[in-house]
């Protein structure tokens, strides 16, 4: 039982409650305390009934916390949101950004259907409910595209492409995109249309329409909350995890054309990027298509992962743009994803080319230059935002006269030639930083049943 002490101090009465407490596990007896200050306008005896409740509860929330079946005070009558929560937070050392943002984006779709349910009463049906409806779940998509109305729009209030751009402060990307006629988003559509005086509609095209999630974007709630599940279970607060495989039914992954250019187009690249007048676009271009290393992995080399005399390059960071946070560095996708690459002379010489290029314009700066050893820099050396790798893709492919490939076909491209050339499947694996072979057979399966095909074919000729 608690032991109250009644102490006046300068400020008023307080009290002082103590508990003692043996602990099972050494059979020391433990000593803890409190101190409660009365509110003021209490008579007497009203503070004495008061501090006997608040001790009470004092020593119940204890013992609670040091006797129930989870750790750190956690029972199986905590509901699955505050649960899911405190397993975000007690991780959130040792997750990257990128994959908080994501748990916490997650269990806000967990805790919306099915957060109110305590452990103990999860059960296979309650997930298997949440699984159907996040697979049926919609979302509206807008597609907002220019009118020729805008380019006249701006002449007539005499807001040329710079105006907006430097005074009004509208992104470049994005009114080069507008002008271009491609899509944009409808807050900044409205935005532009309000500063040149004139209705969203007049001059741009705004439909909307119905369509499911991405697959990939429903899979990530569903192994978030996989693995929440799955550290209750380890606390022993559920008897099993039941977001697994073995008591839920997962709908069969979506299988996916991969986009990669064809050998004659792969060649009209290859030309486009090695005359490109903008040497960072140019080396950006031709590490992606003769490495196949990913976006990500392109924006976080540095020039210490350069061997000039080994001719090899080091991957082992990768950057990317998180939500409320911005560029962050964080860990290659996967442990086999850190890998030391051949390079060949071409690009040897590239990258030399571009290191006098990236001296000199250092040097130009002066005290501008903002200090880092990264490849591929944004003004005065700040980070490269990752989608601006896109922008130099697409301007190599206007110059080779090609459709726009999203940065990813370059990878593809890559990995489908390799194979194509009959490059061993274990070395294509290592240098695209798959963990498996079979993350490679997976992916590219055409690609090595039509060079199955070639070998009998070569077979067949060497014979006869």
């Amino acid at each position: 039982m608690a032991t109250i002490t009644k102490r006046m101090t300068k400020s008023g009465p307080s009290y002082r409650i103590q508990v003692k407490m043996k602990d099972k596990g050494s059979g020391k007896l433990n000593v803890y305390s409190t101190t409660w200050r009365p509110p003021a306008g209490l008579t007497q005896k009203q503070m004495e009934r008061e501090v006997v409740i608040y001790a009470d509860k004092y020593e119940s929330e204890l013992k609670m916390s040091l006797t129930a079946p989870g750790a750190e005070g956690i029972s199986p009558d905590i509901t699955l949101g505050e649960y899911a929560n405190w397993w975000l937070e007690r991780r959130k050392d040792e997750l990257s950004a990128s994959y908080y943002v994501n748990c916490q984006n997650a269990i806000k779709d967990i805790a919306a259907s099915i957060g109110g349910y305590k452990l103990r009463e999860i059960n296979p049906t309650i997930i298997q409910r949440f699984y159907d409806q996040l697979d049926k779940k919609e979302k509206t998509v807008t597609t907002v595209t220019a009118k020729p109305e805008l380019r006249e729009a701006m002449q007539e209030a005499k807001m040329g492409f710079r105006k907006l751009r430097f005074e009004m402060d509208f992104n470049c990307c994005t009114l080069t995109a507008a002008l271009a006629g491609k899509t944009i988003s409808l807050e900044y559509a409205e935005r532009l249309a309000a500063c040149l005086g004139r209705s969203t509609t007049s001059l741009f095209n705004v439909t909307t329409k119905k369509e499911l999630y991405a697959y990939e974007t429903m899979h990530k709630i569903k192994r978030t909350l996989r693995a929440i599940l799955s550290h209750a279970k380890k606390q022993r607060l559920i008897n099993d995890n039941y977001a697994s495989a073995d008591y839920i039914d997962f709908p069969k992954r979506p299988s996916k054309e991969i986009d990669y250019m064809n050998d004659e187009d792969a060649k009209k690249f290859y030309a486009a990027a090695d005359t490109y007048p903008d040497i960072r676009y140019k080396t950006a271009a031709m590490i992606l298509l003769l490495t196949g290393m990913r976006r990500g992995e392109l924006c976080g080399l540095e020039w210490s992962n350069i061997d000039f005399k080994e001719a090899t390059i080091t991957i082992e960071r990768s950057v990317t743009t998180v939500a409320g946070i911005g560029v962050v560095d964080k860990e290659p996708k996967t442990e086999s994803s850190k890998r030391v690459i051949a390079i060949s002379d071409k690009l040897l010489s590239v990258l030399d080319e571009y290191k006098a290029w990236y001296d000199q314009y250092r040097f130009d700066m002066g005290d501008r230059w903002k200090e880092t050893d990264r490849l591929f820099i944004a003004e005065c050396g700040a980070q490269i935002y990752p989608g601006t790798v896109y922008t130099w893709v697409h301007k190599v492919c206007d110059a080779a006269g090609l459709p726009h490939r999203t940065v990813h076909s370059l990878r593809h491209t890559n990995i489908t030639m390799q194979i194509a050339a009959g490059v061993p499947l274990v070395t294509v694996a290592g240098r695209a930083g798959h963990a498996r072979t079979s993350t490679t057979t997976d992916i590219y399966s055409h690609f090595l049943k039509s060079s199955d095909k070639t070998a009998a074919e070569k077979l067949e000729q060497l014979f006869e």
